[in-house]
């Protein structure tokens, strides 16, 4: 047995037919037309009623087709009350006009000036049915037929002043034609009125339905934009963590592998040195162990969380790589020129990571034998790094550099507005120079 919920939905689509459905019912089993007004000395003749009734049942088809065809729904009740006013007039008035049914007129006019892409197409329907409304008004009250016009002035006489004694009208014929006319005047304005109202609620519908779409297509073209910032910063990280895991890898492989052949050439020789070798192997590989855990920490929190909240390389670890460095073989000179204050953390893990690069650059690139110098200076706005040694080094290009160390600490320097040098050293060897500013809030 389907449930309410699954009921509703079947019904969903075919709500709005429904109500207009049920709406025009309503509005024509309200209206009355089989008794006359008051004071007729006798009700509309049958074949008057049956053709309002039928008339009636064209103005409910209107009603059912205007959420599917607007216009040609107005046109439809437009053509059923007006038929109804010349019935009215036709039988003096003794079925009134407008009945409920009737008001179907303004209500299809709502829907077309609510529905109309264009304020002109409601405003040219507007002005069309105003026009036929307005000349069956007039045409049955300003112009009427002499003998109807004479016998429904003077029932609407008997009806509204009486009679004398001998059992005329109170008032003349003249002044019952008057009557009449400022009748027909009132429902020619009311028929406007109506009109006016049904259009003037329409549009200001259609108005707030436009406000609404372009509320909603703002909304969509901010989430839209906010979906792609969120890529945009995504990719970012992505490439952030690919560089941090470049160099952390890069670094750990060479310094292993040069550490691992030094060990292999003495081991028959001079065993302790075999010994110092695989210790220093086993170090490298627990550090960038370590470090690899933090870079990947921030994305897995089930990780532990001295893990994740382990202290970020800067600076401060610079003599730790290059002890590393000193024991792989390469002998490396640091100096750091003036004490640099709390920098910030991009600007600190950058400087580590260029120096990282640069070194792990000579211990692949620039041969036996070869030394390395790291020097550091800080001032209050910028820090400059420059590592140099004096072997043959890797291509200047950082383009044609078979991997991508050269290529990160470019994208490094450009992401910090800094400004970078690498090159052959005009000394001999190979240079890395760069200068990163310090922002004025750090400094």
């Amino acid at each position: 047995m389907p449930s309410v919920i699954d009921l509703y939905r079947r019904i969903e689509p075919w709500r709005g037919y429904l109500f207009d459905a049920a709406l025009a019912a309503a509005m024509l089993a309200l209206s009355n037309v089989a008794a006359g007004k008051p004071g007729q000395a006798a009700p509309a003749q049958p074949w008057i009623v049956a053709a309002w009734w039928t008339l009636g049942a064209v103005i409910v088809l209107g009603l059912l087709l205007q959420r599917r065809w607007p216009v040609p729904a107005l046109v439809v009740v437009t053509f059923g009350a007006v038929a109804h006013q010349l019935i009215s007039e036709a039988d003096n008035r003794r079925i009134p006009f407008p009945t409920l049914i009737d008001l179907a007129v303004p209500i299809v006019l709502y829907t077309v000036a609510c529905r109309s892409r264009s304020r002109w197409t409601s405003l040219a329907a507007l002005a069309a049915v105003a026009a036929v409304e307005v000349a069956a008004s007039l045409s049955g009250g300003l112009i009427p037929d002499a003998e109807a016009g004479q016998d429904g002035a003077r029932q609407a006489g008997v009806w509204l002043y009486g009679t004398r004694a001998d059992g005329k009208s109170a008032v003349a014929d003249d002044q019952l034609q008057a009557f009449v006319h400022q009748q027909t005047i009132e429902l020619a304005l009311v028929v406007l009125l109506a009109l006016a109202l049904g259009y003037a609620l329409g549009e200001a519908a259609r108005s707030r339905q436009a406000h609404v779409r372009t509320l909603e297509q703002r909304a969509s073209d901010l989430e839209r934009e906010h979906r792609q910032r969120v890529e945009l910063a995504a990719a970012d990280e992505r490439a952030r963590i690919g560089r941090e895991l470049h160099d952390v890898i890069a670094h750990s492989l060479s310094v292993i592998v040069v550490q691992a052949q030094a060990a292999l050439a003495a081991q028959h020789r001079r065993p302790e040195r075999t010994t110092q070798a695989v210790r220093e192997v086993i170090t490298v590989g627990r550090d960038s162990l370590a470090e690899m855990r933090r870079l990947i920490g921030a994305f897995s929190p089930e990780l532990d969380t001295r893990d994740r909240l382990a202290s970020p390389i800067g600076v401060a670890a610079l003599p730790a790589l290059i002890e590393r460095i000193r024991a792989a073989g390469v002998p490396v000179q640091y100096s750091l020129d003036g004490a640099p204050a709390e920098l910030p953390a991009g600007v600190d893990a950058s400087v580590y990571r260029i120096v990282q690069e640069a070194l792990t650059n000579t211990l692949k690139h620039a041969g036996a034998g070869a030394t390395a110098r790291v020097r550091l200076a800080a001032g209050p706005e910028y820090v400059d790094v420059e590592v140099t040694d004096d072997g043959t080094g890797p291509p200047a290009d950082p383009d044609t550099d078979d991997g991508n160390g050269l290529r990160g600490i470019a994208e490094r320097v450009h992401l910090l507005g800094g400004t970078l040098t690498v090159g052959p050293n005009p000394r001999g060897g190979f240079l890395v120079r760069t200068r990163l500013p310090i922002p004025a809030a750090a400094s």
